[in-house]
């Protein structure tokens, strides 16, 4: 008997053309797992791209599970931007409890799946997905499978959502084009000759400019590479991956990427930035979160810097991350402090370990009295509240000067060093660079770190 594509509007204008696998007669849907796969951008898709890449979006999944599990499940594309999955070879699934299984697979699936570019008519898409997962009740009642027969990977769309605007679609396709390359470098082994794929990690300093040759961290920032071995910045990539909702994806690599080094490297400090739409404590990161209590050294050289250029989903949720990350012994940092959605209000909610005052009041600083009496004000703003203060785009040895008279003793930028995809810190034999304030001395040297925390 082959399944045919059942549609919930009635019209079968987004399903009618896919076809099912071919599924064996003697299983019943009683004894299947059954998994319902959610398109969250799916409205997006078909406004921009229109119902031609919305049948794209959904033969795409349709696709990818069908390789998965050929003759062991049976695939249902619906025209809502649903997709029905039922596996009745649960080894399919993974090894282990089957519960625990099914939350693993989903999990990895709503994980993977937005690094896949699928083609449209009108060009590549990216699609932002989430799943719930059932055990049916007779495998339970037969005593087959323990407690606990149902599950979801709901993270919430956390992108922008369609506007009124006229070049709202427009907008929609460019920034999916901005993406894809950031998105498919996350791939093992993606390569394109015509555009750069690689994602890279390049590290800057944070340097005290007192007079001490002392690193208290340094930045991990992310770079494309080419297959000429150049880099390039992302630009206004984050921008658009946070408003197509994919900024949760790149953020969790990055900061497994960073726990990497970190396990590599026992005496540096690192940090990574998140953003945002970030903050808030939903399943994918249990993994990081399982790593980091195992790895508690680690977990201590973890700086987090909550970037904002976007809204917070809201400040208790991000309070309840933020408290989380720091019981496991991470540092926070409230970025860009001073401009677009950082305030008082956050540094109050977050009590961050460090502050970073933006670039724009360097700038500004240089020209007149009063905007460094500004920078003067901020950096103290921050240090009432217990934190180091971090000044950001310090580019000259006059800027690094004005910043030192205004009470900013950590600096960043050019002045102090670019962005590099060399480890320097694995300079010597102990693993340590040269000057680097240690583990030991976060505990230790400034007040700040032995501040009790709830």
């Amino acid at each position: 008997m082959v399944q045919v594509a059942h549609n919930r509007e009635g019209n079968g204008s987004a399903a009618g053309n896919v076809h099912s696998l071919r599924r064996p007669k003697r299983i019943s849907d009683s004894d299947a797992v059954h998994f319902v796969i959610r398109i969250e951008n799916y409205a997006h898709i078909r406004r921009a791209y229109g119902e031609d890449g919305a049948r794209c979006a959904l033969a795409g999944i349709h696709r990818l599970l069908t390789d998965l599990f050929r003759e062991d499940g049976i695939v249902v594309p619906e025209a809502n931007g649903e997709i029905d999955l039922l596996v009745w070879n649960f080894e399919a699934l993974g090894c282990g409890v089957l519960s625990d299984a099914c939350r693993k697979w989903l999990n990895e699936f709503c994980w993977l799946v937005p690094l896949l570019s699928f083609e449209t008519p009108v060009g590549p898409i990216h699609l932002c997905i989430s799943g719930r997962w059932e055990i049916p009740d007779a495998l339970m009642q037969a005593g087959v499978f323990e407690a606990g027969n149902s599950g979801v990977c709901n993270l919430g769309f956390c992108g922008s959502w369609p506007d009124d605007r006229s070049d709202w679609s427009d907008r929609y396709r460019s920034d999916m084009g901005l993406v894809t390359d950031l998105l498919s470098g996350i791939m093992s082994g993606a390569s394109d000759d015509r555009r750069p794929r690689e994602l890279a990690l390049a590290w800057q300093p944070v340097c005290n400019a007192d007079g001490g040759d002392g690193v208290l961290y340094r930045e991990a920032l992310v770079r494309l590479l080419d297959n000429d071995g150049n880099t390039h910045s992302p630009g206004d990539v984050f921008l658009a991956l946070e408003r197509l909702g994919f900024v949760r994806v790149v953020d969790h690599y990055v900061v497994s990427r960073v726990i990497d080094e970190l396990e590599g490297s026992p005496d540096v400090v690192l940090a990574a930035n998140i953003s945002a739409r970030s903050v808030r404590s939903d399943v994918w990161w249990d993994q990081i979160r399982t790593r980091l209590l195992a790895m508690p050294d680690v977990a201590r050289r973890l700086v987090l810097e909550i970037t904002e250029t976007a809204d917070l989903p809201g400040v208790s949720e991000a309070v309840r991350f933020v408290t989380g990350m720091r019981r496991l012994g991470c540092r926070i940092a409230l970025d860009d402090f001073g401009t677009g959605y950082a305030s008082i209000r956050q540094l109050l909610a977050f009590s961050p370990d460090f502050v970073k005052i933006d670039r724009f009041f360097v700038r500004r600083a240089a020209f007149s009295g009063a905007d460094r009496d500004l920078l003067t004000h901020l950096i103290g703003v921050g240090q009432s509240l217990g934190a180091v203060v971090i000044v950001e785009g310090v580019e000259t040895a006059e800027q690094a000067g004005i910043v030192l008279a205004a009470g900013g003793r950590w600096q960043q930028g050019y002045h102090w060093g670019r962005p590099s995809l060399l480890r320097s810190w694995r300079r010597t034999s102990g693993g340590q660079a040269f000057g680097d304030v240690t583990a030991a001395d976060l505990g230790t040297a400034f007040p700040y770190s032995s501040r009790s925390r709830s």
